[in-house]
């Protein structure tokens, strides 16, 4: 109220602090965040020899998302897959997937070009995304060591949807040859 009483020493005092708090509350929002899950074994009663624990972080913005995985009791000398997926809980197959949209592979965190045709080349977390075949969502072990450290890095463009939507979903890791083995939640 003291602004407006035509005091213009006061006026201008006020004007500065206002403008003072709004460039505080644009500097002051987050332009990224990062979540954290805990891996834990997925489908225990399964015929898995392995199942991996261990951290994985993920940051997010509006431009890209960063994935950073550290894990544990993997098969030595050996690769799988590691990658977010639509659901938000790791109790079973149909959480894993979660609201997945149509089109999504495997229920892989990203938005399809064309919900109605399944397009595998289209997921940012498969081999056949990246010019050289390459799968960027990879751990790798060496000979003699069960413990993978990876980090995976897609743009919004990749994903083809705002990575910031990633957060609270679920990251699972794969067995060599695709079974699903490990689950956590970001929170």
């Amino acid at each position: 109220r003291r602004c407006f009483r035509g005091d213009r020493k006061m006026l201008r005092e006020c004007v500065l602090s206002l403008l003072l708090m709004q460039t505080y509350a644009f500097s002051s929002t987050p332009l990224s965040t990062t979540q954290t899950a805990e891996i834990m074994p997925f489908g225990v009663g399964d015929s898995h020899v392995h199942h991996p624990n261990g951290t994985v972080s993920v940051t997010v913005s509006d431009a890209e998302l960063t994935l950073h995985a550290m894990l544990e009791n993997l098969p030595a000398n050996e690769s799988g897959g590691i990658h977010i997926h639509y659901g938000f809980a790791c109790d079973n197959e149909t959480t894993v997937k979660g609201d997945a949209p149509a089109g999504a592979n495997k229920g892989h965190y990203y938005v399809p070009s064309d919900p109605a045709v399944l397009d595998a080349s289209e997921d940012p977390w498969g081999a056949s995304f990246f010019s050289d075949g390459q799968a960027n969502a990879v751990w790798h072990t060496p000979a003699g060591s069960t413990v993978a450290d990876l980090t995976v890095v897609l743009s919004a463009s990749d994903l083809n949807v705002n990575p910031m939507t990633a957060l609270d979903r679920v990251v699972i890791v794969h067995a060599p040859g695709g079974a699903k083995i490990g689950c956590g939640v970001l929170a």
